[in-house]
């Protein structure tokens, strides 16, 4: 727990703390992705990469909206819905053979 967490409580999204760890973990794991495909994997991973950051970005402007919206069940009627997609896509990637 930071200094800053105990102090005020739990970190929130918008503490940027992490935010540098968690980026030059992401970048460390892609460019591991990158580095170990052939031709077309490495264009592949890296259009993935692309999607990925454009997706990253997404997320944050609409963190920024809802919370300037002010609408708190509204954001977590919204937020739940994308977290259900993304649980529907995790599940079909770990039901198929490695």
């Amino acid at each position: 727990m930071t200094e800053k967490s105990r102090k005020t409580g739990p970190v929130r999204l918008n503490d940027m703390d992490n935010s540098e760890l968690l980026k030059r973990v992401h970048k460390r794991m892609v460019d591991g992705l990158l580095n170990r495909g052939d031709g077309q994997a490495d264009r592949n991973m890296a259009g993935i990469s692309a999607m990925d950051e454009k997706l990253r970005k997404s997320i944050a402007e609409l963190y920024l909206a809802l919370e300037e919206a002010g609408n708190s069940p509204m954001a977590v009627d919204l937020l739940a819905e994308h977290v259900a997609i993304l649980v529907e896509m995790i599940n079909h990637f770990k039901s198929k053979p490695r």
